[in-house]
C-alpha cells in the first residue's frame, strides 16, 4: 500500500462517526424537583437523564447517604420506597466499573409529610 492510500484510509477512520464518550459527565434529576413535598410512606418516582464521563459506567442511587440501587440505564424513571416523615436527600452518583465514584453527582432534597 502506498503512502497516499494509507493517508486516505487514516483520514476516513478519523472522520468516521464513532460514538464519543463525553469528557465531562452530567446527571439531571427531572422529578421530583428540589424542595418537593412528597407523601410519607408512598413510593416516589425519580426521573433522571445521565451522560457518562470517560470513566463512568453506571449510577448509584443513594437515599440519605445509603446506596439503595445500581442503575445501568442512562435515562429512566425508578421507584424509591416510601420515606419516613421528615427531610431526605436523593442522590445519583456516577461510578466506574469498580464502583468508585467519578465525582459527578446530582442530588435533590425532598420533605415527606
Amino acid at each position: 500500500m502506498n503512502n497516499s492510500a494509507a493517508s486516505y484510509i487514516l483520514l476516513a477512520i478519523l472522520l468516521s462517526p464513532f460514538p464519543a464518550m463525553a469528557a465531562d459527565g452530567k446527571i439531571t434529576i427531572s422529578s421530583p424537583m428540589d424542595g418537593a413535598m412528597v407523601s410519607a410512606g408512598e413510593k416516589i418516582k425519580l426521573s433522571y437523564d445521565a451522560t457518562l464521563d470517560q470513566n463512568g459506567d453506571h449510577l448509584h442511587l443513594n437515599v440519605d447517604g445509603k446506596r439503595i440501587d445500581v442503575l445501568r440505564q442512562l435515562m429512566d424513571t425508578v421507584e424509591v420506597a416510601g420515606l419516613s416523615p421528615g427531610k431526605h436527600q436523593l442522590c445519583l452518583m456516577m461510578n466506574t466499573k469498580g464502583h468508585v465514584p467519578t465525582g459527578t453527582e446530582t442530588c435533590v432534597n425532598v420533605e415527606a409529610k
